[in-house]
């Protein structure tokens, strides 16, 4: 009787747990359940000069795509996989409900792709949507990952585009990394051996596998908290922001102030807003339109709000349309409150002025 008793309160157990892994399941589950749509009707003219239209050419599993002319204007189109084999549209999730790594907006030409946590905001991490079919997004997702776990700064060091640089450090260690994985290629060495790994290179990394940036924010971190164990805090203190790559954030906080700044830490225009106001400033919009469209030679023709970020509600002309944090266009029925409000405040005075 009593064995019968243990073997039901065991299956009893099992059941709960299969029953609470169901419910955290479809809960994670139902954070992603958009599916990315693929552009099917693209024309010659539509890839420009420089690009031929190829059938049988994906991009993120949509085809066809714009390819490069190689030398000698082939295309190579023999070499592509067949559209039945890989022209599918490209999922945002994962199997298990956590949104993939990399998150696709916009078409072709101004579309890009950002690298995104597994709950599916931003992270560090970009690239144009013609130039992102490798982009994986790993070494800032594992990035994202490790910072929350501990809860203070990781020193994985990661391309612009989310990737694993060649040459890896964090906790004392380094190693030569694969640019997908982070795996080492090599046997692990202290960080103080680190000229000996084949992928360092004097000319990139120097002396210090810190960055300026780092090396600052390290700095700040030593004074704060020797001020914490003699009982003091002085309140003048900077605060500075990192991005994955080493590179300045894009806002600093000086004199109670939160600047938009460039990768060399540099104050971007006018941009900024006192420290306890912002709350979700994120210069998405300040760097777009100083340092990623002029780099490809584009403008940004949305508005910003003075802290840097997009703002919701944009026009052209008289026509309103809203865009989202990263300023692409939102479609009408997911408008937030204050693009609905400027767009019926403008309906309502044009049918004014008719009158």
């Amino acid at each position: 009787m009593h064995a019968f008793n243990c073997f039901s309160m065991t299956i009893y157990h099992i059941t709960l747990f299969l029953i609470l892994i169901s419910v955290v399941y479809q809960t994670v589950a139902s954070q992603c359940e958009v599916a990315q749509v693929c552009l099917t009707d693209l024309t010659q003219t539509e890839c420009g000069a420089g690009l031929v239209l190829t059938q049988n050419f994906n991009i993120f599993g949509c085809c066809p795509g714009c390819k490069l002319i190689t030398d000698g204007g082939n295309n190579n189109n023999g070499t592509d996989v067949t559209p039945a084999e890989a022209c599918r549209p490209p999922s945002t999730c994962l199997p298990d409900g956590r949104y993939a790594p990399v998150q696709c907006k916009g078409d072709l030409f101004v579309g890009r792709c950002f690298c995104s946590d597994d709950e599916g905001n931003r992270i560090f991490g970009q690239m144009w949507r013609r130039d992102a079919d490798e982009m994986t997004c790993a070494c800032s997702r594992r990035r994202q990952e490790l910072e929350k776990s501990r809860n203070k700064m990781s020193t994985l060091h990661c391309t612009s585009t989310g990737d694993y640089e060649p040459l890896q450090c964090d906790e004392g260690m380094c190693w030569c990394a694969s640019p997908n994985s982070g795996q080492p290629t090599v046997a692990p060495v202290p960080e103080a051996d680190m000229a000996m790994l084949p992928c360092y290179s004097a000319t990139v990394v120097g002396e210090n596998y810190l960055r300026r940036c780092e090396s600052i924010v390290y700095s700040l971190a030593t004074i704060k908290r020797e001020q914490e164990e003699h009982g003091t805090f002085f309140l003048g203190n900077s605060i500075t922001s990192c991005d994955y790559d080493g590179s300045y954030g894009p806002y600093q906080i000086q004199n109670g102030i939160a600047y938009c700044t460039g990768r060399d830490g540099k104050i971007l225009g006018s941009w900024q807003v006192v420290v306890n106001k912002m709350r979700g400033m994120n210069c998405n919009c300040a760097r777009d339109t100083n340092i990623y469209f002029p780099e490809k030679g584009m403008t940004v023709s949305e508005v910003c709000e003075p802290n840097g970020n997009y703002r919701p509600s944009q026009f052209a002309g008289d026509v309103p349309y809203c865009v989202d944090s990263d300023g692409y266009h939102i479609e009408r029925e997911d408008w937030p409150d204050e693009c609905v409000r400027n767009a019926d405040e403008i309906k309502s005075n044009i049918i004014q002025d008719k009158f």
